[in-house]
């Protein structure tokens, strides 16, 4: 994307600090892991759309910082559907845990009332 397409910039009014500051530390570390894995870049079926996506993980944090955004930005549009997807699917999954993680601490309370009103008496 040339320089001229990206020169339109955005506020990001709809944002607020907080939530700036908690997509740029997670955009930041994705960033820095993606980043690292171009040392493996002779592996990647696609070695051009590795680095363009290092690129808008950069462009996307400095807008973040910045508190505006150079639009329109298609690879960074695309990284972040990704990562949305993503971290969806793990919401989904740290919900399932969370449930699994009630069900058995209520369980295991139930248990041990039961072990309470039995008064530890054989039977």
């Amino acid at each position: 994307m040339s320089r001229r397409e990206r020169d339109a910039r955005v506020r990001l009014d709809g944002i607020s600090g907080e939530q700036a500051g908690i997509a740029r530390a997670s955009l930041t570390d994705f960033l820095v892991a993606q980043a690292e894995d171009l040392r493996l870049l002779h592996t990647v079926e696609d070695p051009e759309g590795a680095i363009r996506e290092v690129a808008a993980l950069a462009r996307m944090v400095a807008a973040l910082r910045d508190g505006q955004l150079a639009v329109p930005d298609p690879a960074a549009r695309e990284v972040m559907a990704r990562i949305a997807g993503e971290v969806e699917e793990m919401d989904e999954e740290l919900v399932e845990r969370y449930e699994e993680a009630v069900a058995e601490r209520r369980a295991l309370c139930a248990f041990l009332a039961f072990l309470g009103e039995a008064g530890g008496e054989a039977r």
